[in-house]
């Protein structure tokens, strides 16, 4: 697994500040799929203020698997518009490259939003509300 290593070595991100209900959230950007290929692998965490926005080209049923990941995270998918179309919660890393679930929404999004476990509820994201991602272009 020398490949996904070297490119968390080598890969760079951008970051910028979101919103969901006046609150703010320091993210890193994932727009590429070498940036989404690395994601938040071989951290060893993240603040309870900051998270990862992957963006897609279009809207899909994304999947989030939690290879080389070494601490759990919540994950919120969300459409084009912003608007949180499904989350999961306290998901785990994997234990093995064979023992990896990989996690989908129940509904097409556009986006993902990862954040530490507990983000979601301690920013009080739910299902239909709206994260304002206008400054993260």
């Amino acid at each position: 697994m020398v490949l996904p290593w070297l490119l968390y070595k080598m890969t760079h991100f951008k970051s910028k500040i979101i919103a969901y209900k006046g609150k703010t959230i320091r993210i890193l950007i994932a727009d590429n799929f070498a940036r989404q290929l690395v994601g938040l692998m071989y951290r060893q965490g993240i603040g309870s203020d900051e998270g990862m926005l992957f963006i897609f080209g279009r809207e899909s049923r994304w999947g989030i698997w939690m290879q080389n990941m070494k601490f759990p995270i919540d994950i919120v998918w969300l459409d084009r518009n912003g608007a949180v179309v499904d989350i999961k919660r306290h998901a785990c890393p994997c234990r093995s490259v064979f023992e990896c679930e990989t996690y989908r929404p129940r509904f097409a999004s556009k986006y993902v939003l990862e954040l530490a476990a507990g983000g979601a509820k301690a920013y009080g994201i739910v299902i239909g509300g709206r994260v304002d991602l206008k400054s993260a272009f």
